[in-house]
């Protein structure tokens, strides 16, 4: 999750060390992350793929209040399009087992 949140700052272009808006960030990285996973797409906080972690970094990006409109815009396009892609790779999958 700290890997996460640190990516998600610097996307957002908040120091580091700056901790007010920690608890909301990671809510939304929460949030990404089930979003994905609806999704069927294999994702959690200690993932170490560089397109599941931009997937979450934009979904944040594109839902954290303090971002200007047209880049919250383009954020939600390429989230969008990162799990469309994400969805049709068979290693991003999640398997069901009782399939």
């Amino acid at each position: 999750m700290d890997n996460l949140l640190k990516m998600v700052k610097q996307s957002l272009s908040i120091v580091e060390t700056a901790t007010f808006k920690d608890k909301e960030i990671r809510m939304l990285i929460q949030a990404g992350i089930a979003d994905l996973v609806r999704q069927g797409i294999n994702a959690s906080e200690d993932i170490e793929d560089s397109l599941v972690q931009s997937a979450i970094v934009m979904f944040v990006k594109g839902n954290f209040g303090n971002v200007d409109i047209k880049e919250k815009e383009l954020a939600q396009k390429t989230y969008s399009l990162l799990c469309n892609n994400l969805s049709l790779s068979k290693k991003y999958k999640v398997v069901d087992e009782n399939a």
